[in-house]
């Protein structure tokens, strides 16, 4: 649709208002959420900081749609796009810091989160915020890829398994190599396992988004979940779980 002078400027004015909070969600989430990425817990689910996050755009879905309904979508298509920006800001912000080490279980956890959000926020999702989301995931890529593969060569600690997918962590970090398709494959068979129970597991807290969804744009993943409580859906619109070596971020992380 398009929009007034002045319908322009308001959303300008109300996004930018709202970039520091979503400034300081995304930072919470990757920083301040008690996790050392470095030496990451064995991933179980999507973890409340992800849900709290979402909160925060949940909030601004429910101002503008009370008081400025038409500018809904690209609102929230602005601030869905600068939070995934944000977040890769504040990797190569906090790189040599926080963030210097990211093994298997949080690479894992990391992109089984990033899936939630890609599934939950489709509808906003803009051709800007794919791309950047799709180059975050290859900068997570690298980044695990290097650290795994400096723990074969100089193994410190081994994390007792407790499941199918912990048991492969393990495999690949004591004395095996590790490559990139070994660690998409590991956050595939995770994301198998426990998104779609994650999606039913939150649906409450994302429900304002799940209603706003267009049967054919939700992803094969959550097919399922979503058929729960919203009834049939159609085709997916992307194949995360095609070929185990080529989902879009396996092709972009040297980007």
């Amino acid at each position: 649709m398009s929009f007034s002078g002045l319908e322009e400027k308001v959303l300008e004015q109300y996004t930018f208002a709202k970039a520091n909070l979503i400034r300081t969600a995304a930072w919470n989430y990757l920083l301040d959420s008690g996790v050392q990425w470095g030496a990451a817990p064995a991933v179980k689910g999507v973890r409340d900081a992800a849900v709290e996050l979402l909160h925060t755009l949940v909030a601004v879905h429910a101002e503008v749609f009370s008081g400025a309904k038409p500018l809904l979508d690209k609102t929230l298509g602005i601030l869905v796009e600068g939070l995934i920006d944000t977040f890769i800001s504040l990797f190569h912000e906090y790189e040599s810091k926080d963030l210097r080490s990211l093994d298997a279980n949080g690479f894992c956890q990391l992109m089984l989160e990033l899936e939630y959000f890609e599934t939950v926020l489709n509808p906003y999702l803009t051709a800007g915020a794919r791309e950047s989301l799709k180059s975050f995931q290859g900068i997570l890529l690298d980044k695990a890829t290097e650290n795994v593969s400096e723990n074969v060569e100089n193994p410190g600690h081994n994390r007792r398994a407790t499941r199918g997918s912990e048991e492969a962590a393990d495999d690949r970090q004591d004395g095996m190599s590790v490559s990139p398709d070994d660690l998409i494959a590991l956050a595939q068979q995770y994301s198998s396992e426990l998104l779609q129970a994650e999606l039913e597991r939150t649906h409450i807290n994302t429900a304002c988004f799940v209603e706003s969804i267009p049967l054919d744009s939700v992803p094969e993943s959550a097919k399922r979940a979503y058929a729960s409580f919203r009834g049939p859906l159609d085709s997916p619109s992307r194949n995360y779980r095609g070929n185990t070596g080529s989902p879009g971020y396996s092709r972009n992380r040297r980007r």
